[in-house]
């Protein structure tokens, strides 16, 4: 794999980051680790056991989600839900490992406002209704994008388990679960 220091001059010299920025970069460095062990076949089957969907399909939808974000901080407006569907990055391992470079470069590039800087988000409630605009903050949005990946990190390590495709290290494990389990051994 091609560090993204090495494609991109990525962090500036000075920078602050706000808390989730730092461990978002790492679970899509751990995301990056295992596409690199997969084949391309096993990227894009479907099903895998009884996951209807392919391993691409949740990362282009976690790379949606940061992406989102991204974009909407220009506007000070986030909709999560106006995706783009069926994209390389769903069918190609080669498109979803470049996309993982450049949003890590976008992460460390961007000029982060405050944590607290309000931003509007729409979010469709229900399938058939409209979507409803609701008050959020940068920082709640950050902890949610970064949550929101490593659950569906969770559900493509065990698509990639299923594959036969090692794992790295705490893959798709939430912070406290790692935590708590680290806490545990300690007390032995």
């Amino acid at each position: 794999m091609i560090a993204v220091a090495e494609k991109y001059d990525t962090v500036r010299e000075g920078a602050e980051f706000p808390p989730a920025v730092m461990p978002l970069v790492g679970v899509l460095r751990q995301l990056a680790e295992l596409l690199e062990t997969l084949c391309d076949a096993d990227y894009v089957q479907k099903p895998v056991g009884v996951v209807p969907s392919s391993i691409g399909g949740h990362v282009r939808h976690n790379l949606d989600h940061i992406e989102s974000l991204l974009n909407g901080l220009d506007f000070g407006s986030v909709d999560y839900d106006a995706r783009r569907r069926g994209t390389d990055i769903e069918r190609s391992r080669g498109a979803a490992l470049d996309a993982l470079r450049w949003l890590e470069f976008r992460l460390f590039a961007t000029e982060w406002p405050a944590a607290d800087q309000p931003l509007r988000l729409s979010v469709l409630l229900s399938s058939d209704g409209a979507p409803v605009e609701v008050e959020t903050t940068l920082a709640r949005e950050l902890a949610f994008v970064l949550s929101h990946t490593i659950h569906h990190n969770a559900l493509i390590g065990v698509m990639a388990k299923l594959l036969g495709a090692p794992l790295p290290d705490d893959f798709g494990y939430a912070p406290s679960t790692i935590a708590y389990q680290k806490a545990s051994q300690c007390a032995r």
